[in-house]
């Protein structure tokens, strides 16, 4: 029996998640360091062909259309004021196959453990709120019948089954005749359907709803929490982590817990510790890096994104101590470090650091010379007070409140080398990591959003699409630094964050590659 599958993502998602995420649909929401869309064809596709409803006027980066491109979606554009049954006929129409089989998923759904073998089905659910919006009644013979939107005001509420987002049906033209025949209304058109074939209920294991703020963030914590490794407990209230690495966990929490008080309402809030972990309390709100990869937010929340992070670094910088010396620190963390992981690299992967590199046609210095010349320009002479200092100061460590218009910042460093625990170091250390990401597009490579091609190890070439908030976004970070902050030192620190990280992601080959084609980039803008 052949078959089709349709992912309903022609609209745009409410305005709750529109403030969060900017104006996209709902098949473009991130989850971790992707899209919906992802899960969604990757778990359809092995039924037959996908199509991916997108509203007409909606621009698809270049990214997500080669990546849909990859994954075999067939993009259906339909205007984004139809109504949900309206914009079904309308694509149905449109799509040229001799497949009678359909399969719907709302493009704000995600569901797993169904027999997506079963035709003429709805998966439903026992479970609601108040953003549930149909529900059936399921006889003994797992019939369905009674299809109706949900009444809020009820009194009392019934138990009822909860209509989630996936549907088969058999005969893909006669529920185009019962959806017309119902002025396009999706509820009406299903029970009309279910008329002339019975409709089966099905139960799926687990049924993520991302289509509103509050059923998102419980969603993506559902499914953040099945992927993440055993060091990592989440739950809706909590975020517990652990590791055999104890020291680490008492020196993160160390830092939570000693940070001043005008700092910590910046800060994850530190409920619990142990011996091997440290408990915080679970916050509803994307990371910067959702944001900066994902997220077609404006120029203004951007603006308050980047006030909120230098209220942060200009606040931690006035805790300083003169019993530390922030030059000492940096010494530590940004040149010593440096060179021993370009040397870890180049023993593990043959890779001659001393050979000179071309990037996209243009002669470079070796990696060593240009790790030499960036930390040239570092000035470590002069003494500097430490100030406070996060020590991971990166988008994926930064979470965005847009209701208080802050920042919370999470696993922060917590120690130096030699020194030991500590909440102090140099500030310009947390500028160079926040430079990293925004400057340094260190989420994009992490997203894969970038194209790479070498034709030797030490010839290639880098670019990387670039989303419309992007330079902007670079411009107001430099356009912020404050003047005890030089800008070179700060690239320079950039360049070495990307060499220095090499081995650490010895398991992703592409990755390390691609971090030298930008740290090549980034010393050529320099």
């Amino acid at each position: 029996m052949t078959s089709f599958s349709l992912i309903l993502s022609g609209a745009y998602v409410d305005q709750e998640l529109a403030i969060e995420f900017g104006r996209i649909p709902p098949s473009f929401l991130p989850i971790g360091v992707t899209r919906l869309y992802e899960t969604q064809i990757k778990a359809l596709s092995k039924l037959g062909s996908v199509y991916l409803t997108l509203p007409e006027d909606f621009h698809i980066p270049h990214y997500d259309m080669q990546r849909l491109e990859e994954l075999g979606a067939i993009i259906v554009r339909v205007p984004s004021d139809l109504s949900l049954g309206n914009s079904i006929i309308y694509a149905l129409n449109y799509i040229e196959t001799s497949a009678e089989t359909l399969r719907l998923l709302h493009g704000d759904t995600l569901v797993e453990g169904l027999d997506l073998e079963q035709v003429d089905a709805l998966a439903v659910h026992h479970e609601s709120d108040d953003y549930a919006w149909a529900s059936v009644s399921v006889q003994k013979d797992n019939t369905v019948s009674d299809l109706q939107a949900i009444q809020l005001e009820a009194t009392p509420p019934q138990p009822q089954h909860i209509i989630c987002g996936y549907f088969c049906f058999s005969k893909s033209r006669h529920l185009v005749r019962a959806l017309t025949r119902t002025g396009g209304s999706f509820i009406k058109g299903i029970a009309l359907y279910a008329k002339e074939h019975t409709l089966k209920a099905i139960y799926p294991e687990k049924w993520y709803d991302f289509g509103h703020l509050q059923t998102y963030f419980r969603s993506r914590r559902s499914v953040t929490t099945q992927r993440a490794f055993n060091s990592l407990y989440i739950d809706d209230r909590i975020v517990r982590k652990s590791s055999d690495d104890h020291k680490k966990m008492h020196d993160e929490a160390a830092w939570l817990q000693n940070v001043p008080a005008d700092i910590k309402p910046f800060t994850a809030r530190l409920l619990d510790t142990s011996e091997n972990s440290y408990t915080i309390e679970y916050e509803y709100a994307p990371t910067l890096s959702e944001l900066f990869v994902f997220s077609s937010i404006g120029k203004a929340t951007w603006e308050s994104i980047l006030e909120s992070c230098f209220e942060f670094l200009s606040i931690c910088q006035k805790h300083s101590t003169p019993e530390i010396k922030g030059n000492d620190i940096l010494k530590r963390l940004a040149i010593d470090k440096t060179y021993d992981r370009i040397t870890q690299y180049s023993k593990a992967t043959e890779f001659d650091i001393n050979h000179p590199l071309t990037l996209n046609g243009k002669k470079l210095p070796s990696l060593r010379q240009i790790a030499d010349e960036m930390i040239s320009n570092i000035d470590l002479s002069s003494v500097r007070n430490a100030s406070i200092m996060h020590g991971d100061f990166c988008l994926s460590n930064i979470l965005y409140n847009s209701r208080a218009r802050r920042i919370c910042t999470i696993d922060p460093r917590g120690y130096i080398p030699v020194t030991g625990s500590s909440i102090f170091g140099d500030i310009r250390y947390d500028f160079a990591k926040l430079w990293h990401s925004f400057g340094g597009l260190y989420d994009l490579i992490i997203a894969g959003h970038y194209l790479f091609e070498a034709e030797t190890p030490y010839n290639f070439s880098i670019s990387f699409p670039s989303g419309p908030h992007h330079e902007w976004v670079q411009a107001d970070f430099l356009h912020r630094l404050p003047n005890n902050i030089n800008k070179t030192e700060v690239n320079s620190l950039t360049v070495l964050l990307f060499v220095s990280m090499l081995p650490l992601h010895a398991d992703r080959p592409d990755r390390q590659k691609a971090f030298i084609a930008n740290a090549a980039r980034l010393y050529q803008l320099i």
